[in-house]
């Protein structure tokens, strides 16, 4: 199946990034991980792995733990037992939740973007924070701008990308959040409900980033949606949290047994 569609064929004809081989490593791992909240257990004895290029869906209802997860890939929360691994000298990309930004922000979409370089440095930029894995110790203006700027033609963002944050619509700001994440060159990209509060137009345009991510740079992409429908295409695994525990598989074994998704859209796909 073809990925790239035509809005995604224009937003990478205005690039100039080569693509990367497709060479399979595993990039992330978890094994036999618990998680409670309190006296509450959310899950227990969770166990997968992410490889490059894989597109990897995370579902489950409200409240199963899917944020807490991924918090717990960032270091932000702690097992209480099993272990969390990361290949070591990768990149990894974070897009949050879509949230409005405060009109006195003053901060524009390539300010977003550039944060993806100069977030976890000293001085703003100045002094690259040498914890970082990425082998690189220093940047100059000039390469920085090029990356961001790369980024932001990534997904189509030079339109707006001058504009204040909060003048953007929810689509253009989710696109910025993108390009922050891609602008690194992310082997492994998190992506917490991106498509949450879009219309239609804005969700497909995200899903054609996507699709192209995937196909061009081999990147993996571990996404929580609601939304599985638009995403389907691309998803080459599912990690379905359900009652304290995590069912893994192709979406043609895990949806049809779920309450997430029609099974006559999942036939229609297949």
């Amino acid at each position: 199946m073809t990925l790239l569609t035509p809005l995604t064929t224009a937003i990478t004809n205005n690039i100039n990034t080569p693509e990367k081989p497709a060479t399979s490593a595993q990039l992330l791992t978890v094994e036999q991980a618990t998680m409670n909240y309190g006296q509450r257990i959310l899950w227990k004895n969770v166990s997968f792995a992410i490889q490059t290029g894989e597109f990897v869906a995370l579902l489950g209802a409200n409240g199963t733990g899917k944020t807490t997860l991924f918090k717990t890939l960032l270091g932000i929360c702690h097992l209480q037992q099993g272990r969390v691994q990361i290949a070591s000298n990768i990149n990894m990309g974070y897009v949050p939740q879509l949230k409005d930004f405060d009109p006195k922000l003053p901060i524009r979409g390539r300010d977003l973007v550039r944060l993806g370089l100069d977030g976890g440095n000293y001085f703003f930029g100045w002094i690259n924070d040498k914890r970082k894995k990425t082998g690189k110790i220093w940047l100059s203006a000039k390469q920085k701008n090029y990356m961001v700027d790369r980024a932001i033609a990534e997904v189509g963002g030079q339109a707006f990308a001058e504009a204040p944050l909060h003048l953007l619509s929810g689509g253009e700001q989710q696109r910025m959040r993108i390009a922050q994440a891609l602008v690194a060159e992310p082997e492994l990209i998190l992506m917490d409900e991106p498509l949450l509060s879009l219309d239609v137009a804005s969700q497909k345009i995200v899903c054609d980033i996507l699709a192209h991510r995937k196909q061009t740079h081999h990147t993996a992409i571990f996404m929580i949606s609601h939304e599985i429908q638009p995403i389907l295409p691309l998803v080459d695994k599912v990690v379905y949290l359900n009652q304290q525990k995590a069912t893994i598989g192709k979406p043609s074994d895990i949806l049809p047994n779920s309450d997430l998704f029609c099974h006559h859209i999942l036939d229609a796909r297949l």
